[in-house]
């Protein structure tokens, strides 16, 4: 993201050219997590960090658990939403193939879509959900 939107220069200046995973990027200027969704809320609140990159689902998720802490949303196109997917599916030979079936199904019902934004996750669309070949 940096380097798409801020290039390369913005890149090596937060990342110091490092693109690794629970390490500090040099300088204790840049950490880049190994579990990115739980670690930067509890870096800043101990003060190693001074801010995170993280989904608002993770802020909320910090601040239900009683971390005072707080967000600054990223508009598009530089948030990437529009650039990240997630996959599901149920394996062939599973031992739980009936309930993983139940639970695909499910994901198309109201019920399932409400949740999901409830949580503040874009409800997959009907061609989403449809089978297909991951590549």
């Amino acid at each position: 993201m940096w380097k798409i939107y801020g290039g390369n220069d913005l890149f090596m200046k937060i990342s110091n050219g490092k693109t690794c995973f629970a390490c500090d990027a040099g300088n204790n200027r840049t950490w880049f997590t190994q579990v990115h969704h739980r670690e930067p809320a509890k870096r800043i609140l101990d003060g190693r960090s001074h801010a995170g990159i993280v989904w608002v689902t993770e802020i909320l998720h910090a601040q239900r658990t009683g971390k005072v802490v707080e967000g600054v949303k990223i508009p598009a196109p530089y948030n990437l939403a529009a650039k990240v997917n997630y996959a599901i599916g149920a394996v062939t030979e599973g031992r739980n193939r009936a309930n993983a079936e139940a639970y695909l199904k499910w994901l198309a019902t109201p019920a399932a879509k409400a949740a999901y934004a409830k949580h503040h996750f874009v409800p997959a669309t009907g061609a989403e959900l449809s089978p297909m070949a991951l590549k």
